[in-house]
């Protein structure tokens, strides 16, 4: 699955939504087209996103392509439903983390 970087769209920063994204009030978040006219969402913690050269819309959309070839699709495309937390190169997901989407 690959992603059109100029299809993604960024989302404003809200800290008043941060239940949304697991208690981190300080986010970088994106609307991501799914197929059949669906959208899930993307996002990454500012701090984060900060330490990424030329972070952006094509970054997100390089990222969720290499994690749809690493997952799967349908794996990716239910992670995205649910608002899937992007991290970078240098910060790893945590294990169980990829063990349950491996799962899902």
């Amino acid at each position: 699955m690959r992603f059109d970087a100029l299809a993604i769209g960024r989302e404003l920063p809200d800290t008043a939504r941060a239940r949304e994204f697991g208690g981190e009030a300080m986010v970088q978040s994106f609307i991501v087209p799914l197929p059949g006219g669906r959208s899930g969402r993307a996002w990454i913690r500012t701090a984060e996103a900060l330490r990424v050269p030329a972070f952006g819309r094509a970054w997100v959309g390089a990222r969720l392509t290499a994690l749809g070839d690493e997952l799967g699709e349908p794996t990716l495309i239910g992670l995205l439903a649910a608002g899937l937390r992007l991290r970078s190169a240098a910060e790893p997901a945590p294990r169980a983390t990829l063990e349950l989407a491996r799962a899902a």
